[in-house]
Parts: structure tokens; sequence; C-alpha cells
């Protein structure tokens, strides 16, 4: 089984309607639970007017949907990280992670787990955007299969569409794992260490990329 865990956070107002299409791309996938995480503001008056309408008019229009509301404001990865950790015993075994201006390619789910389950070593199958990748996240250390074996590490702009069990979900969103990442990269550059030490690294994250399934960002910016 898989939970939708869709990650939101307040946006300029002429682009609310982002959230409403990110969620009817992905409506024809048969997910166990479906969430969705908004972030807190720091924002006051108007705007945080708007933000709570707007927060009951998806609870209302979208009443599948689970509505976390955070009333603190934590950014993605720790208003991530404490719904995972408080819900951790109710979330199905995978969970398909997005945030709210991405809009991912049509894909057949059950087909892309049946896929993640034939690479034994994959840990986290992420779907990256569709234009041109940044090298120095992005180095291929094998794409001999269906999948893309690649060097990967928290924060690198691969973190907007992805398919992860729990248990590693909790581990990636640890922090000794991204300072273990931090350290690495200041210390050593990708093209300069031996294949040995790129796949020491590699298996701190078991990161892979799905070949033809993309994402689009939508642009949002946000307040």
């Amino acid at each position: 089984m898989t939970d939708l865990v869709l990650c939101a956070a307040i946006v300029n107002p002429k682009q609310e309607d982002n959230l409403e299409q990110v969620i009817k791309k992905l409506d024809k996938h048969k997910f166990h639970n479906k969430y969705i995480l908004f972030d807190g503001t720091v924002e006051q008056g108007r705007l945080e007017a708007r933000y709570t309408k707007y927060k009951n008019y998806i609870k209302i229009n979208y009443p599948d949907f689970t509505v976390i509301e955070n009333q603190e404001c934590l950014y993605y990865r720790k208003t991530l990280e404490s719904f995972v950790k408080d819900n951790f015993e109710a979330l199905s075994k995978n969970c398909f992670v997005i945030q709210d201006d991405i809009l991912i390619d049509d894909f057949d789910l059950d087909k892309v787990l049946k896929t993640k389950s034939v690479f034994d070593e994959c840990k986290i199958l992420y779907f990256r955007e569709d234009r041109l990748r940044c090298k120095l996240w992005f180095n291929i250390i094998d794409d001999s299969g269906e999948l893309i074996k690649t060097h990967y590490g928290p924060g690198q702009g691969n973190e907007k569409a992805y398919l992860i069990t729990k248990d590693w979900l909790i581990k990636l969103l640890d922090k000794d794992k991204v300072k273990y990442y931090e350290e690495m990269i200041k210390d050593k550059c990708w093209e300069t260490i031996t294949k040995e030490e790129q796949l020491e690294y590699w298996q701190k994250w078991g990161s892979y990329e799905h070949k033809t399934i993309r994402h689009k960002h939508l642009s949002t910016k946000r307040i």
C-alpha cells in the first residue's frame, strides 16, 4: 500500500490553483491514504486570513484528503519530518511525497512500485525535473537497468517528487545524514573521488532516478 503525502505552504495568491492542479493530476491513482501538509506562516493580517480561507476551501472541496495544518512556519523538511514522526504507525509502507507546485508525468503507480521492488538497493526513487540536470548533483553511477543509479543527497532539487518507504523517509530526514552529505561535498569533489568512495557515499542514500517519468515545476513563489 502507498500513501500520498502532499506538502503545501502559503503562496502568491495568483498561484493558489497550483495545488489543485497537482491534486487532479494524481487523482487517478489509488492511494491508501492521502494527506496534505500545510506549513504555518509568519505572515499576519490580510495574507494570513486569505491563507486560512484557502485551506478551508481545500478541506471542503477535497474531503478524501486528511489535512494537517501547522501553526508554526517550519518549512518543507521540518514540516514533513514532524508529520512522519507523529503519524509513523498509521502510514502505509510506501509514501509518494510531492510538493504543491509540481506536476508529474502520467504513470502507473503499481508498475513503478513493481519496478522499484526489483532493485533491492533502491531506497529512494525520485522523478527529476524535465529540464537539464545540474551535473554536480546528478552524476550517473549505472544506467544499464530500467532505473538510473545516481548520486543524490538531500536538498539537491530532487526532493520535489519521490517514492520511498516510511522507514527510509525517517532516515532521509535525519540531521546526521544531512551533515554527512555536507561534510563530504565540502571536503571532496565528486568528480575526483574514487569509484569506491562514490559507492560508499551512494550507499548512504540508495537513490535511483526513473528514466522516463519527469516532473514540471509550476514556479510557485513563496510569500
